[in-house]
């Protein structure tokens, strides 16, 4: 079970994911070993899958960010791994999720320009075999974008299991 303690360490990796332990002492109020000692089973449990740094996309270069929904024409087996191996293999795909719904999947890319997506959607998604049609949405204006999760849930009864 996570305590007080674990759950303020982990709101403040979403934050600051490079922090160390002698820093991390600091703001939960415990000692620098027990905070490296909780990290490091936080780690070890599976509930930090990873750290990385969060880069400036127009200073790389990136202009547009778009929304792509997705109908596929099959879904079975051998369709949806073979779309899975193509989109593992695009850089601009940021994320890709199956849905419920009216759209079988959602895709989030990221490009230099619109010439650079319209050849991604076009040629890139459209033109692969897997998929019948496609809407896509670009992004105006980030309002809020974060990966970090809430954590008021952590430790709640999962109605699935009773646990």
């Amino acid at each position: 079970m996570l305590d007080r303690f674990d759950l303020k360490i982990l709101a403040i990796l979403q934050q600051k994911g490079d922090i160390g332990p002698v820093e991390m002492s600091q703001v939960v109020h415990l000692s620098a070993s027990q905070c490296s000692r909780r990290m490091q089973q936080l780690r070890k449990a599976g509930y930090i899958r990873g750290v990385h740094a969060a880069l400036d996309a127009g200073r790389l270069g990136v202009g547009i960010s778009a929304y792509i929904l997705l109908t596929m024409n099959s879904h079975g087996i051998a369709a949806a791994e073979a779309f899975r191996a193509r989109v593992l293999e695009l850089d601009e795909v940021l994320e890709c999720q199956k849905l419920t719904g009216e759209a079988d999947m959602i895709l989030k890319v990221a490009t230099r320009d619109l010439a650079s997506f319209n050849h991604l959607l076009t040629r890139q998604i459209l033109g692969s075999p897997e998929v019948a049609t496609a809407r896509s949405s670009i992004i105006l204006e980030d309002v809020k974008s974060t990966t970090a999760l809430p954590l008021g849930f952590a430790g709640a009864v999962n109605p699935a299991d009773g646990t």
